[in-house]
This record gives structure tokens, C-alpha cells and sequence, in this order.
């Protein structure tokens, strides 16, 4: 059997470590809701799930005219966390990294204009471009991904295998908080830092962010590249 494939099995490491097998003072709905909170927070902190994302690739792999929101952005999944890499390709053309004040300062027009889009910004859970965008074209890029919440029989973390070995963070996070109810804040502690150190053994050993890369602002990472050059010709 996989280590803590299912939610039942965490919640059964857990309560064997806070010592009471059945619910008693803890609730078995607010230890799987730690659970899945840690789970959450273990995802969106080391940026361990990446995918190869095509806007549009439930349909035909383009983007169509209900997608696109005042002429240049369109909107993230709900599982979207942060932009991997730093770069967007707009009909397999790459894009860079910039925000709309930034466009602004050099261009307050930039909103008016069409042609190939060549740089692109995130606003809220917005991506747009620097110039208009059409129906029929394709948007691509590397994008850091929310974990599915897991029930029953859902693994954590996707199912991806790379990860069975970090499932066990969830029980120090959730073990910190059952002692945290009960007010034990030297066990709270302690398990809590356990599963710090724990994240960072799991970004260490998964290379993860090692430049920055998958910041929540792209620009601000090591990688990405600067230029003086724009293009198009403005």
C-alpha cells in the first residue's frame, strides 16, 4: 500500500501521534480539515506541481472570443498559482514579463495597439498581453498549479509519485494544530517546526526555486531576462 494515499490514513498518523485512536477531544472533520489545509499550503509553498498549460485545450487548443476580457487578458483556472519559467508564448512566439505600470510608463497608448503581442503581465488572476489578442490563437507557458483537494480515495499532491515521500508533512502540520486547540503551544511548536524543515528538505531535494524561478512576480526572478529593446517598434 502507498504510503498515506488517502486522507483516512493521514488522519489515522495523525491521531496515533496525539494519542487518541478515536474522536474524543479532536473532531475527525477538523484534523482532515488541517490536513487539507497543510496539503494546501505544502503545494503553494514549494511550487511542487507544474504543468505544460494550453489555454483553450479542452476545446480545439485556441482561444475563443468568450475567452478573451477587454481585448488582451484572459482568466486563470482556479488552479492556477504562479506563471513557471517567465515566459508566455502567443502562437508559440515567447513573451516576457512585465506589469501594466511599467507599459504604461513607456507607452500610454499601448492599450489601443495591435500586432503580436511580446510581453505579457498577470493582474490578479488575469494574464494580458501588450497588445490586443484574437480569437483562433494559442496561449502556452509552464504554470505552478493548486493541489486537487483529496476525498477518499483522491491521492495528495495529484498522484505524483515524486511526492509520496512528502505526504507525511501533512501530519506535522496537522499535529501542530490539534495541540494548538489545546492550547500545548510547546508540542505546537515543535511539530510546526518540524514541518518547516521539512518543506525545505522537500525544495531542496526537488531543486525547486533554486533562482527564484516560479516567483509569484515573475520579473522579479533571477532568470527571466532583461532588455532595453521593446519590440514591436513602438
Amino acid at each position: 500500500m502507498v504510503m498515506y494515499a488517502t486522507i483516512a490514513k493521514i488522519e489515522t498518523a495523525v491521531r496515533s501521534l496525539i494519542n487518541e485512536r478515536t474522536a474524543k477531544f479532536w473532531l475527525s472533520t477538523e484534523i482532515q480539515a488541517w490536513i487539507l489545509e497543510g496539503l494546501e499550503d505544502i503545494a503553494h509553498k514549494t511550487h511542487c506541481l507544474r504543468t505544460w498549460k494550453i489555454v483553450g485545450e479542452d476545446e480545439d487548443g485556441t482561444i475563443s472570443a468568450g475567452d478573451i476580457f477587454d481585448e488582451r487578458e484572459i482568466r486563470m483556472d482556479s488552479d492556477f498559482i504562479a506563471i513557471d519559467e517567465g515566459k508566455v508564448y502567443y502562437n508559440d512566439i515567447v513573451c516576457y514579463p512585465i506589469t501594466q505600470a511599467r507599459l504604461s510608463n513607456y507607452d500610454n497608448k499601448w492599450r489601443d495597439k495591435e500586432g503580436k503581442p511580446s510581453e505579457y503581465y498577470v493582474r490578479g488572476d488575469m494574464l494580458g498581453f501588450n497588445r490586443k489578442i484574437s480569437a483562433g490563437d494559442t496561449i502556452k507557458f509552464y504554470q505552478i498549479q493548486r493541489a486537487v483537494e483529496i476525498l477518499d480515495n483522491v491521492a495528495p499532491f495529484n498522484s505524483d509519485y515524486r511526492l509520496i515521500n512528502f505526504r507525511k508533512l501533512a501530519i506535522d502540520y496537522a499535529v501542530s494544530k490539534c495541540w494548538r486547540k489545546k492550547n500545548e503551544r510547546v508540542l505546537a511548536i515543535d511539530y510546526m517546526n518540524d514541518y518547516k524543515e521539512g518543506l525545505a528538505e522537500m525544495k531542496e531535494l526537488l531543486g525547486i526555486d533554486l533562482d527564484g524561478v516560479s516567483a509569484m512576480i515573475p520579473e522579479d526572478s533571477l532568470s527571466h531576462f532583461y532588455t532595453e529593446a521593446k519590440w514591436p517598434p513602438q
